[in-house]
């Protein structure tokens, strides 16, 4: 019978990581400001809340992260119908998708812990028996890194992410900077869907080559989409990923820590968290989801997202958190 657990990571540094094994999530980041244990993220401080929450709060979103539109795409010339659970659409891989699932454990340490995961052929109507690990490692220098890796018996796309909401110690993301190192962006429809045109950031409301203020932003902003009370839901294409350049930076100045995102994934989804409502409130935290592009499934010239039997689904994703 599957059970409700959570495992601690802690560091000498006074760091300390929660994660469930419902949904590979996780629950919680403390890190020190002024010597104080501060959260980091939104979360509910009864663990069991999670076993209803909509809002994907600290999950591992999978099998497919973000929207395939219509709940359906072609693959080596079959058509495959998923589950709809955003409209018409298939989002994070369909009602019952990863993040509403028991993990197994398989190990644990005072730094680390590695959670497993099988997913039948047909599993929300994705093709294939896949097998996924994460392993969430808590490093001495503050650095949350999580490492995915997949393998699969049949041809099928594959796209996962981790779905933190943070605040950094603050009420919510509005005053908050960020930078993300990305020169483009995917265009959107009104209904978060791509349109398949990769748009440049210059001189328009999606440039974060400098850092900025969060709040700021949203209310000077002048397109459309982000004119309303929606804000930001858009993916990023990030500049060439590398392990020693920060795909985006997250800051707090009151509280004077950073967050520095370091991946090898193609996109972030940034998204401001305009939908949570109560218990928790809009815009409480923001995503910096790292990911593939968007719908990239249905779209052959975007990167691609397929993993076939034989090979070896391996992405990380690293929050280093450091005092300022």
């Amino acid at each position: 019978m599957n059970q409700l657990h959570s495992y601690i990571l802690s560091n000498e540094q006074g760091m300390r990581v929660e994660i469930l094994n419902y949904g590979a999530r996780v629950k919680s980041i403390l890190f020190p400001v002024n010597d104080t244990p501060t959260e980091m993220t939104v979360g509910y401080v009864d663990s069991s809340r999670y076993l209803t929450d909509t809002y994907y709060l600290g999950a591992t979103c999978g099998r497919v992260a973000n929207r395939i539109s219509g709940a359906s795409f072609e693959l080596e010339g079959e058509q495959y119908l998923l589950s709809k659970n955003d409209g018409e659409n298939c989002l994070h891989g369909g009602a019952d998708n990863f993040s509403l699932r028991f993990w197994q454990v398989q190990s644990s340490t005072a730094n680390e812990v590695i959670l497993s995961l099988s997913s039948e052929d047909g599993d929300q109507g994705f093709p294939g028996k896949v097998e996924m690990q994460i392993r969430y490692h808590l490093s001495h220098d503050n650095k949350l890194t999580m490492s995915f890796s997949a393998t699969t018996n049949k041809a099928t796309p594959i796209n996962a992410t981790n779905h933190c909401y943070f605040n950094l110690g603050e009420q919510n993301c509005l005053p908050l900077t960020l930078q993300i190192n990305a020169a483009s962006y995917l265009e959107r429809d009104n209904n978060s869907l791509p349109t398949g045109r990769v748009l440049s950031v210059k001189n328009s409301d999606f440039c974060f080559d400098q850092p900025v203020i969060i709040g700021q932003r949203l209310q000077s902003a002048q397109h459309p989409q982000l004119t309303g009370p929606t804000g930001f839901d858009h993916c990023f294409v990030i500049n060439q990923p590398q392990a020693n350049k920060a795909a985006a930076v997250l800051s707090s100045l009151r509280n004077k820590v950073k967050m520095s995102l370091y991946t090898d994934q193609a996109s972030i989804q940034l998204y401001t968290g305009a939908f949570l409502a109560a218990p928790l409130s809009p815009d409480q935290g923001v995503c910096l989801e790292a990911q593939n592009y968007s719908d990239a499934v249905n779209f052959p010239d975007f990167e691609n997202s397929i993993l076939k039997p034989g090979e070896v689904y391996n992405k990380y994703i690293s929050y280093h958190f450091e005092n300022i």
